[in-house]
C-alpha cells in the first residue's frame, strides 16, 4: 500500500525546492541495494543542504526494539567509529528519534538543551535537531535525522521540504528493503537480516569512505577488514588480507609493540607505533587502537592510522 502522504494546508516550498527533492529522488530510484540508497540520500541531503553538519537515516527494528543508523554524512563521521567501534544501535523509545517514531510525526526541537527527550549518543555540538519519519501504510519504517549547530536552524519551509521527501522516498525504500530480503537465501547474504548486522554494515560503510587508513582485527588478531584508503596504500584489495593474521604484516619491533597492547587489561584506547608491510608496499606511523567490546582480552580491534 503506498505511504499516507501529509497534506500543509498551504505550501511554503516553492520550484526550486522541488527540484532539490527530484535530484535527491533520482539518487533513491536508481538502486535497489539497501545501502547503496541510504548513503546516496544522505550524501544527496547533506550536498544540498550544506548547513547540516549530520545527516543520517536509522532504520527501525521492532524485534529487538532499536533503531540502527544505516547511513552518515557531514562532518566528522568517524566519531561514531571512536565512540562506538562495534557499531551504534539506539533504543525506539529513546531520544528525538523515539519521539518520531512513537508518534509517528515529525519532530522538532529548536533548541535541544532545554528539550527533555534530546538523547546525545555522540555529538556535543547539536544545538537543535529535526527527525521525519519515513511511512509505510502509517508503520514508521525509518527516520531521518538533522542536526545543525545553531538554534531554531530549521524554518517551518524547510520541515516541510524534508517531509514532503520522506513521503517520496517511502516507496523507494519500501521496496529496497524487500528486495534485499528476497534477494538472499535464508536471509543470510541481507545487510537487513538483524540489527547488529546492520549496525556493523553501518561501521563498515562509514569506516570505507574515511581518508585515514583504518584496520579491524578479530579476537585471533586475523584481518576482517581493511578500509579504501588502507587499500589503496598497501596496493592490495581488502579480499587479499582478509583473514590473514596482522602480526604477519608487522616487523619484529612493531609485533611487540602489538603484543603489549594485546596483554593490556582492562582493554582501553591507546597509541602504538606499527610498521605494516605487504609485498612492496609499507604503511606505518602512529597508530589509535581501538577495543570493540572493552572488556577482558582478548577482543577485536580497530586501528586507525593517525596523521
Amino acid at each position: 500500500m503506498p505511504p499516507t502522504p501529509r497534506k500543509p494546508p498551504q505550501s511554503r516550498i516553492g520550484i526550486p525546492s522541488l527540484r532539490r527533492i527530484l535530484r535527491i529522488l533520482r539518487v533513491a530510484t536508481s538502486t535497489l541495494d539497501p545501502k547503496v540508497l541510504f548513503r546516496g540520500v544522505v550524501d544527496a541531503i547533506q550536498h544540498e543542504f550544506p548547513g547540516l553538519f549530520h545527516v543520517s537515516i536509522f532504520l527501525a527494528f521492532k524485534g529487538p526494539n532499536v533503531f540502527v543508523p544505516m547511513a552518515i554524512a557531514g562532518e566528522d563521521p568517524e566519531i561514531f567509529v571512536e565512540k562506538y567501534p562495534g557499531g551504534y544501535t539506539q533504543s525506539l523509545d529513546a531520544g528525538l528519534l523515539g519521539q518520531a517514531w512513537k508518534t509517528r510525526r515529525t519532530y522538532l526541537s529548536k533548541d535541544v538543551l532545554n528539550d527533555p527527550h534530546y538523547h546525545s549518543a555522540v555529538y556535543t555540538v547539536t544545538r537543535s535537531e529535526l527527525c521525519v519519519p519515513i511511512r509505510v501504510d502509517e508503520e514508521v519504517m525509518a527516520v531521518m535525522n538533522f542536526e545543525s549547530r545553531r538554534k531554531n536552524a530549521f524554518p517551518p519551509e524547510d520541515v516541510e521540504f524534508f517531509e514532503i521527501l520522506a513521503d517520496q522516498l517511502a516507496n523507494a525504500v519500501h521496496n529496497s528493503m524487500v528486495h534485499d530480503r528476497l534477494a538472499a537465501p535464508g536471509n543470510r547474504a541481507s545487510v537487513l537480516t538483524n540489527a547488529g548486522t546492520a549496525a556493523e554494515n553501518t561501521l563498515r560503510d562509514v569506516v570505507d569512505t574515511l581518508k585515514t587508513p583504518i584496520i579491524k582485527v578479530d579476537v585471533g588478531d586475523r584481518i576482517t577488514f581493511v578500509n579504501r584508503s588502507a587499500c589503496e596504500i598497501l596496493g592490495v584489495k581488502n579480499a587479499e588480507l582478509d583473514g590473514k593474521p596482522l602480526p604477519d604484516l608487522l616487523d619484529a619491533a612493531s609485533r611487540a609493540r602489538w603484543e603489549s597492547v594485546r596483554g593490556t587489561s582492562p582493554a582501553k584506547r591507546q597509541e602504538v607505533s606499527l610498521t605494516l608491510k605487504w609485498r612492496d608496499r609499507v604503511l606505518d606511523g602512529a597508530w589509535q587502537a581501538f577495543p570493540v567490546q572493552e572488556e577482558r582480552p582478548p577482543f577485536p580491534f580497530l586501528l586507525k592510522r593517525l596523521e
